[in-house]
């Protein structure tokens, strides 16, 4: 829309105002004349080249053409609102112009296409820095000129503010590794105070990327089509806004999908700055700077700025244990047995084994183990249980284990985040439903698929589009205990949980 309404702006200035000026004639024939010369320098160079070379000119000749016809066009127009006696007067005159030495012409440098092989650069040629030439110093006032040096001079420190903001999100998910295999609940506090820093450092680089970025952006591209506007290369125009469009749908389609959204908006936006620059310097015939800017593109192709979520999901620190049997029982009055032990977060499946109204003799626990008791329920009568599991079903074979041995009726308790639920049927009616929603990966391997299954054995599986549901799991921890088992087995994955 800016350029545009410049556009508009100048063609007001150059057609409109001075509609009735035989002066207009004249200079629309001088910018179609001299776009005209340029072409027939280029099919000239193209005859006699060869095939490689011919390839790079022949973009360059399309151009011409295109910008000739425009201009042609343009000079047709102000011919028509010229009166007759005027328009041949103006027609005599500039074809007498033209038998002058072209120096007379040299004040009306605002051609169609100034981009052209008369154009030497001279020492800027060779200078790896595109803005640092004389093409942009003669083209823009002194103050855009200033503002296009400085954000050039800007760019480093974008590009090492991108630096250290990758280097922090590497840091980052050395931390969630280190987090995921702590053996202790303190070793993960710790790592947790240390992730919230590290997550904060790289909010304040996001906030640095985007500040600069933006401005420094749309300064040089405000630039860059304020010159090809005002010497009416449309072709040049039309590259930068078909690069400028995709850049955004870029951004648009990767918003908040990745950890750092100012990451997304420089390398998408970079990518379309860099591709104009090198069309720009191409043009110009500016090798050192063409040269350096191709590297550029290159690096900016292999870099990957989709840098997944990183968050620690709260992790359990509960120790399950399997059941065994040792006899003589390993209880004793300096071995008693210990109350079961509460874990605020998770979930544990334990087997009830018997109520008494005061401690039984252990011996008659048939040597069942690990043990423990709670006076916490059941109106303060003693609760023993036996074993720890991870899962449901794993609860369901050691209740089955246990009727071979002779217990009578055992029962699965189930504790989620510390809250009791005496069998689990009660359990089920009173516990939120959650479903895993799975992406970032192609396809579920089978040995995901096995560690799903591990925790509750009757999961479905399914596939939307192009992201996989797992459910239902009753409670929460139930669901972020997979999660957490899926992070940990690639990388890439990005595991949701979603409440039904």
């Amino acid at each position: 829309m800016k350029r545009t309404i410049i556009l508009a702006v100048a063609l007001a200035c150059a057609f409109g105002a001075q509609a009735q000026s035989a002066k207009d004639i004249e200079n629309a024939a001088f910018k179609r004349d001299s776009v005209a010369d340029v072409l027939a320098d280029y099919r000239a160079r193209y005859s006699r080249e060869g095939e490689q070379q011919r390839k790079q000119i022949a973009p360059t000749i399309l151009t011409l053409e295109r910008e000739l016809r425009l201009l042609q066009a343009k000079y047709e127009r102000v011919v028509e609102v010229v009166s007759a006696r005027d328009a041949k007067a103006a027609l005599a005159k500039y074809e007498q112009a033209k038998l002058q030495p072209k120096a007379n012409h040299k004040s009306e440098a605002g051609v169609a296409n100034e981009v052209k092989s008369s154009y030497q650069p001279d020492a800027s040629r060779l200078k790896r820095n595109l803005v640092l030439n004389d093409y942009f110093v003669e083209r823009l006032s002194a103050t855009d000129y200033k503002s296009l040096c400085d954000a050039q001079q800007r760019e480093l420190k974008v590009k090492t503010a991108v630096e250290n903001q990758t280097k922090r999100y590497g840091e980052l998910l050395a931390i969630q590794r280190q987090y995921m295999e702590a053996p202790t609940r303190e070793e993960a506090d710790r790592l947790t105070k240390v992730f919230a820093s590290k997550v904060a450092q790289i909010a304040e680089y996001d906030n640095e990327i985007t500040s600069l970025w933006s401005s420094l952006y749309y300064n040089k591209m405000y630039a860059y089509d304020l010159i090809m506007e005002r010497s009416g290369n449309t072709a040049m125009l039309d590259f930068s806004a078909e690069g400028t469009a995709r850049a955004e749908r870029e951004v648009n389609e990767n918003s908040d999908l990745y950890q750092s959204d100012a990451l997304v908006g420089y390398y998408a936006r970079k990518k379309a700055l860099t591709e104009y620059e090198l069309q720009l310097a191409s043009m110009l015939s500016l090798t050192t700077a063409r040269d350096s800017l191709k590297v550029v593109a290159a690096e900016l192709k292999n870099r990957d700025y989709r840098l997944s979520k990183l968050s620690l999901e709260r992790r359990s620190f509960i120790n399950y244990e399997d059941i065994a049997v040792k006899t003589p029982t390993i209880y004793n009055s300096k071995n008693p047995v210990p109350q079961t032990k509460i874990y605020d977060f998770g979930t544990i499946y334990r087997i009830r084994i018997g109520l008494f109204s005061k401690r039984p003799n252990i011996s008659a626990l048939r040597g069942v183990m690990p043990l423990s008791y709670t006076t916490a329920y059941n109106n303060g009568l003693y609760a023993y249980f036996v074993g720890g599991f991870r899962t449901e079903q794993e609860a369901k074979d050691g209740a089955s284990y246990l009727k071979k041995l002779g217990f009578k009726e055992p029962i699965i308790a189930v504790w989620v985040d510390g809250e009791y639920y005496p069998t689990l049927e009660e359990m089920h009616r009173s516990q939120s439903q959650y479903n895993l929603e799975i992406s970032g990966v192609a396809t579920l391997t089978d040995e995901m698929k096995a560690k799903i299954l591990s925790h509750k054995s009757d999961c479905t599986i399914s596939r939307i589009g192009l992201n996989f549901v797992v459910g239902t799991f009753e409670g929460k921890s139930s669901a972020e205990a997979v999660a957490s088992d899926l992070r940990t087995m690639s990388g890439n994955v990005n595991v949701k949980i979603t409440k039904q």
